[in-house]
């Protein structure tokens, strides 16, 4: 087999990998239409330059013949490799050089100290296949969902907003979170994943208290909108909605997609229908900015609700896949 060797990709491969994407996906069996260059040039800078990016190219006596783009992510149980576009240059295909970057990649990002490699592939592709070879398998812990805001339509929800208590709906007052507001979300935040895993160590909170500031003041009011519920002078619950280009399809002609990271509202405050306002507001904003959908994962508990304002079980021909990297 030729020379080959893995490196790190920066800013001035931006080219290469955009013709490359180009070649790898516009034939069969993906036959994505990037006759648009500046949609294409403007995806590759979205999934190329996120928070901790992690971008590895393949090179074969010299020249760029495979690419993997993507970012490490930090979560409660390791840290991961997210792969968002992988592909070997059609020329090169057919000679093992896929399973070998992927070998490479992992040996890499063992040294880094991260735990797994995420993906996810069509599974009606060979891909699906390529990837089960390499050692990745499938996830189903999770469901997830899609609400199409293409068309302007009334959702007519019946909120659960009186439980009993001495609640006036009056107190509380739903607007978009700014940068005023990091402390306050950032509070929410660290609350949400107690609840969610039951506790976190000194050390996951001293990490997010020193991430957390940063992201959002990157982020907050750009591509991530954070819809709040304010009452006694604080913030009592945050539904954020990430927003996110990518190329274009039937489904989002326009490129515009999004995915709902968390729900989370205080103890005191639940059972009143603001999860439910939230949502609302939430697609209210997607339709008025022409995003085509929101996707979210749900846990049993907000199931119900998100059925209740028109999202749907997603029925879906990809799989999402993980790779746990071993020691």
């Amino acid at each position: 087999m030729e020379n080959i060797s893995l490196i790190e990709l920066d800013e001035s491969y931006l080219p290469q990998m955009t013709e490359l994407i180009k070649e790898a996906f516009g034939g069969e069996p993906w036959n994505d239409d990037w006759s648009d260059t500046k949609q294409l040039i403007e995806y590759m800078k979205d999934i190329s330059k996120p928070y901790n990016p992690l971008n590895y190219g393949l090179l074969m006596d010299g020249k760029l013949a495979g690419i993997s783009v993507g970012k490490v992510n930090h979560w409660w149980e390791g840290t991961s490799y997210v792969i968002e576009e992988f592909c070997v240059s059609p020329n090169c295909q057919g000679m093992g050089l896929g399973s070998k970057f992927l070998g490479l990649i992992e040996q890499s990002v063992r040294e880094k100290g991260v735990e797994g490699i995420f993906l996810q592939t069509d599974n009606d592709k060979p891909a699906y296949h390529f990837y089960h070879k390499n050692g990745f398998m499938d996830l189903g812990t999770y469901i997830s969902l899609y609400k199409s805001v293409r068309t302007i339509e009334k959702t007519d929800v019946e909120d659960t907003s009186d439980n009993g208590s001495d609640f006036d709906s009056d107190d509380i007052e739903y607007d978009i979170a700014d940068l005023n507001d990091i402390s306050e979300l950032i509070r929410l935040r660290i609350l949400y994943m107690i609840d969610d895993f039951g506790s976190i160590t000194d050390e996951e909170r001293e990490g997010m208290e020193k991430q957390l500031p940063g992201y959002f003041e990157r982020e907050l009011g750009k591509k991530l909108i954070a819809f709040v519920a304010r009452a006694e002078g604080r913030l009592v619950a945050a539904a954020y909605l990430l927003i996110i280009e990518k190329p274009a399809n039937p489904f989002f002609l326009n490129g515009l997609d999004s995915e709902v990271l968390s729900v989370y509202t205080e103890e005191g405050y639940r059972g009143r229908g603001i999860c439910s306002q939230l949502m609302k507001n939430m697609i209210e904003y997607a339709k008025e900015h022409k995003i085509s959908r929101i996707d979210l994962v749900a846990t049993d508990d907000g199931y119900s609700i998100y059925k209740k304002l028109g999202f749907e079980d997603k029925t879906q021909k990809y799989k999402d896949m993980r790779l746990v990297v071993e020691d």
